[in-house]
């Protein structure tokens, strides 16, 4: 047999003098809170608009490398209205 006591509570315990009843004086409650606040990073902004971007489109990507490759893609052109649209979407 064990040697240890089993631990009892208190039959009136208080927390901030207010009884374990589950009352809460709501005055203090209020009186004692603190404010939280959350800064997001340039950094976690930028995550969460990656998030929002639609999967990849794996056969149009593949058919936009097979022309580059057969150099049938005008590039320059191309590329700078990607870049825009990128650029507005993350604005």
């Amino acid at each position: 047999m064990s040697d240890i006591s089993p631990i009892s509570r208190p039959q009136h315990a208080t927390l901030n003098g207010n009884s374990r009843s589950g009352r809460v004086d709501t005055a203090t409650a209020t009186a004692t809170r603190g404010s939280d606040s959350v800064e997001l990073s340039s950094q976690a902004r930028l995550l969460s608009k990656l998030k929002e971007l639609p999967d990849i489109r794996e056969g149009l990507v593949s058919s936009v490398r097979a022309q580059i490759d057969a150099g049938q893609y005008e590039t320059d052109e191309r590329l700078d209205t990607a870049i825009n649209g990128l650029i507005e979407d993350l604005a």
